[in-house]
């Protein structure tokens, strides 16, 4: 979408849309500490805290990326991962798996994109959102992230 500045200087602006972002944690600590960093990143954030809620959330959302941990209850990340990739929208959505003891080459054969250690570190999602999104820090962040 293009704006145009409100005085005629030939430049036009791009209206950034904010990123969505589904981050699946079990563990509910972790859950709120990925939601603050993403958020204060300029995100919308949604939790899910296992496989099936995920699927659940996914199906009603529109997704720039999910950030996917692996060992859960109810439904791991690797089973929810394969069930969202048979969804609407499923296979161009990326999935970064987040674990502290898997390999990249587990996650890439599950399905995911990628692989972001654990425990979750501002300067790694940072990556993960450029690399994954159009996140741009100087456009996106908040004010102090």
């Amino acid at each position: 979408m293009e704006i145009r500045l409100p005085y005629d200087c030939g430049v036009s602006a791009i209206l950034i849309e904010q990123i969505r972002i589904l981050v699946v944690e079990d563990d509910e600590v972790g859950a709120q500490v990925a939601r603050l960093m993403l958020e204060r990143l300029g995100c919308l954030v949604d939790v899910a805290a296992n496989g099936v809620d995920a699927i659940e959330l996914f199906r009603k959302g529109s997704y720039h990326l999910v950030f996917m941990d692996w060992q859960m209850p109810v439904m791991d990340g690797f089973e929810a991962t394969a069930w969202i990739r048979r969804l609407p929208r499923g296979r161009e959505t990326s999935i970064i798996g987040t674990t502290a003891n898997r390999s990249r080459s587990e996650c890439l054969a599950a399905g995911m994109n990628d692989i972001m250690p654990k425990p979750f570190l501002l300067e790694n999602m940072k990556l993960e959102l450029s690399k994954w999104t159009h996140w741009n820090e100087n456009l996106n962040a908040k004010k102090g992230a």
